[in-house]
């Protein structure tokens, strides 16, 4: 697909058009959000939220994304990427680099000439490194120490991103994510002094209701990169780090149960907070399949889908059920979990209650409704319908031949007839014969009737005015033409009007037909006529006669009168006529206008059809998508036909290529300029009048369709969703449920674990189902609640803002230990031995009393 540069942007929003499966945006998300990528896997993370985020969200919303990494190149290009719609703009990204860094270990941490306070909990062994501007390359004492060094301007950017966020809720909430790697050097090294940052910063500030998360990315997640997995030492520093952060993470989520402290010293700035680290945190694995790792993009994306339902307001629990209905982000933020020495007790409630701050594992599952793939086919079926009739020959079904030759008949009358009659131009300037006295036949006789001189005067006269009188006939002619081209631009679109004008090179098919074929025949008239001198050989020869002879009969004198009258008035007339063609010729006026429609014509083809073909390209790429996914998702369906059979008629037909007509002419200054043109909003409003007939129920209309037994006409549909009970509706209902629950496969689950530990955890299960399709979800949750899926119903909610069926299972007092990857990481940890990168404190290495993982 070929598409103009300024309109990929806006074309691409036509996925987002929603007329069936229209979302309300009121209370659709939940408010008051900061989400904070660290590092590189922290940062494309929550880039690949923002892309889910930013389309739907408000500033209202206050959704706030944020980037604290340390490679310039990185910052730079999410920065440039955010003009196309994508990544983070420069007030999403701050920088911990700064140039005087460089040289900070050229001596030693000991002697670095920028504070003696900058890094004094680092080993005085720690070797010489260069740093530059790609960041901390893995190494996370690199990376706090290029934190602590810019900590100035950092903490005041930050502080104000955060002091904004506060400063827009109403209800004094603020949550915020740290969404961060654990394998590099950026991200897991300054995760705990962004976290405890913010939480020093909102008890200074004295906000009741901040709440810090984590989502902790383990090192496998990067495995998928082919240079990164077969590089075992590399793969060994990256599990080593990974272990490191974790061990100083569970640390310091229990750090209120100790007696100790978190303590941060900058080059002028000293921090010492006891709290707990996360009030939540979530833990993230890499996986594989039997092609071995996936792709780390993969598990961004999964992964931000599951931050996305934490910024909705997604609903777990049923108010009909205990009233137990609770938002996602509150359960993810309770605090329930458990240890493994809880489990041993047999997990007694009060157990539960005291322990807390283990991690959080989710396993997800979208089955989704393709409702938008289904309006993308129907819009298509109606689109390639609607769009053939701009190639719809005016001649065929318009009248634009006999409004051709309107235009032209009185030219064409002018070069037709002979040359002595009067002149039917509507036009200024031509001779005025009608005052002129008729000569007597004695004026005659003796030659002092004048007549022929005071048409030479005339003549002369009407000669000066010449140029005026052309140029006023091709005015007349120009606007005549563009009048027939404007209405049936307007009547059949740029399309016909460009068939109309008939100039070969703008892609006419029949250039036969047309205004520029009839000019040419016009041109031809112009070009064969030739001057007769008839009418002066009739005046010799009458002046000849009359001096030769005497008529003394009073009737032969009228006769000689008014013959030599007529035929010196036709003498002038055949003058004027033969110098209006020559001034025509001169002019070329003919050529002028041939070459003015070949331009028009061009011009409408450039300006037109590239952005047609690229709407028409736009629209059947998204329903060849939606085909694809509604044959992988709908196979049970009987048909795959979703509107009514007498649905699509010749008026809506009509009424979408009118539609689309306006868009292109509304829009041609748009268009030939380079502008932007709103193709989102104006084929909304296309689409959404144009589906306005299916009525309420829309998506469950469409199912209908699709599962019933027979084909249904709008008046079936009418029937079956006029009241609230209809048998034949709630069987199709069932049987449409039922291919989607048949068809649930198993969980994805964001962070593995070691086979045999799911049934030792806490989990609770959340399934939502949507409430726009209200007789589809009761469905759903019937069948969902029977054998042999058994769910509980307070675990199914109906909520707003989806188009969707999710499962979202939540393991709380998740250990290190219980993940697949927890013993590759402790051997690697454990065979590193002079590695000077792993540890914030190098002094607590092991992080004083805290052991290592632990195995049941």
């Amino acid at each position: 697909m070929i598409l103009i540069d300024t309109q990929k942007e806006e074309f691409s929003k036509l996925k987002d058009i929603r007329v069936f499966g229209r979302i309300s945006h009121e209370n659709r998300f939940n408010k008051n959000l900061l989400v904070i990528g660290l590092g590189g896997l922290g940062g494309r993370t929550v880039c690949a939220l923002k892309g889910m985020l930013m389309d739907n969200i408000t500033p209202e919303d206050n959704i706030n994304f944020l980037m604290i990494d340390s490679d310039i190149a990185e910052m730079e290009a999410t920065i440039d990427d955010s003009k196309e719609g994508v990544g983070f703009n420069a007030l999403e990204v701050i920088s911990i680099y700064r140039p005087d860094i460089e040289n900070v270990l050229e001596n030693g941490i000991q002697k670095n000439p920028i504070h003696e306070n900058l890094a004094n909990w680092m080993d005085p062994e720690f070797p010489a490194i260069t740093i530059g501007r790609d960041g901390a390359k893995g190494n996370r004492q690199i990376g706090r120490l290029m934190f602590s060094n810019a900590y100035t301007d950092v903490r005041m950017l930050l502080f104000d991103k955060l002091q904004d966020v506060y400063d827009k809720t109403t209800e004094g909430t603020v949550d915020v994510l740290i969404v961060s790697g654990i394998a590099g050097g950026t991200g897991s090294g300054i995760l705990s002094d962004v976290a405890y940052n913010i939480r020093a910063y909102g008890k200074a500030k004295k906000w009741n209701n901040l709440r810090i998360g984590g989502c902790l990315l383990t090192p496998d997640v990067l495995f998928g990169h082919k240079a990164v997995y077969e590089d075992t030492e590399l793969v060994a520093r990256l599990n080593a780090n990974g272990c490191a952060t974790l061990k100083e993470v569970d640390y310091y989520m229990k750090l209120s149960e100790k007696d100790d402290n978190y303590t941060f010293i900058s080059k002028s700035n000293k921090m010492v907070i006891r709290e707990n680290l996360f009030d939540a945190c979530m833990l993230v694995s890499g996986r594989k399949d039997e092609q071995g790792y996936i792709p780390e993009g993969y598990i961004t994306r999964d992964t931000a889908s599951f931050l996305y339902r934490l910024a909705s307001n997604k609903f777990i629990g049923n108010n009909d059920v205990e009233n137990d209905r609770k938002l996602l982000r509150d359960v993810f933020f309770e605090n329930e979990g458990y240890s493994i020495t809880n489990w041993k007790m047999e997990h007694s409630d009060e157990n539960i209650k005291k322990s807390n701050c283990y991690y959080k594992v989710v396993s997800e599952a979208d089955y989704h409704i393709p409702i938008k793939e289904i309006e993308n086919m129907c819009e298509n079926d109606l689109f390639s319908q609607a769009y053939k009739g701009l190639f719809r020959s005016p001649f065929k079904e318009g009248n634009a031949g006999e409004d051709i030759k309107n235009v032209l008949t009185e030219l064409t009358v002018f070069l037709q007839e002979e040359q002595g009659e009067n002149i039917k131009l509507a036009v200024n300037g031509l001779i005025q014969y009608g005052q002129i006295t008729k000569p007597t036949y004695k004026m005659i006789k003796k030659n002092t009737d004048g007549l022929r001189e005071g048409f030479a005067k005339k003549m002369e006269n009407f000669e000066k005015e010449l140029p005026v009188i052309i140029k006023s006939m091709k005015n007349k002619l120009w606007s005549s033409l563009d009048d027939v081209i404007s209405k049936y631009m307007n009547e059949f679109g740029p399309y016909g009007a460009i068939d109309v004008i008939g100039a070969p090179s703008a892609g006419v098919t029949d250039s036969t037909k047309g205004m520029m074929a009839e000019v040419r025949k016009l041109e031809k008239m112009m070009k064969d006529y030739t001057p007769s001198g008839e009418y002066t050989r009739i005046i010799d020869s009458i002046k000849t006669i009359v001096a030769k002879r005497f008529f003394t009969f009073p009737s032969a004198k009228r006769e000689t009168e008014n013959g030599y009258f007529d035929a010196c008035i036709k003498e002038a007339l055949a003058a004027e006529r033969t110098k209006l063609i020559d001034e025509l010729d001169a002019q070329d006026l003919f050529g002028d206008t041939l070459r003015w429609l070949q331009q028009r014509a061009e011009r409408l083809d450039e300006i037109y059809s590239q952005f047609g073909e690229d709407l028409k390209n736009s629209i059947e790429d998204l329903a060849n998508n939606g085909d694809k996914a509604v044959g992988n998702i709908l196979k049970k369906a009987k048909r795959h036909e979703f509107l009514p059979t007498d649905y699509v008629t010749s008026r809506r037909i009509k009424e979408m290529e009118t539609g689309i007509i306006k868009l292109m002419l509304d829009n041609e200054s748009n268009i030939d300029s380079g502008r932007v043109v709103p193709v989102k909003d104006e084929m909304e409003k296309i689409y959404r009048e144009l589906f306005s007939g299916v009525g309420a129920y829309g998506p469950e209309k469409m199912f209908t369709v699709a599962f019933a037994d027979k084909k249904l006409t709008e008046q079936d549909l009418n029937v079956m969703y006029g009241s609230p009970i209809n048998d034949r509706r709630t069987s199709i209902m069932e049987e449409a449920a039922r291919a989607f629950v048949d068809d649930i496969s198993e969980e994805q689950p964001l962070c593995v674990l070691a086979d045999g530990y799911k049934e030792k955890l806490l989990a609770k299960k959340y399934i939502s189902v949507p409430n726009v399709m209200p007789y589809f979800s009761k469905a759903v949750k019937a069948i969902l609640m029977a054998p042999p899926y058994n769910e509980k119903e307070d675990s199914i909610t109906l909520n707003p803002g989806e188009i969707e069926i999710s499962i979202d299972d939540i393991f709380v007092g998740v250990p290190v230990s219980m993940m697949q990857c927890a013993m590759e990481m402790q051997m690697a940890y454990n065979a590193v031995y002079d590695y000077k990168g792993l540890h914030i404190d190098e002094v607590n290495k092991d992080m004083k009393s805290f052991p290592d993982f632990v195995t049941i």
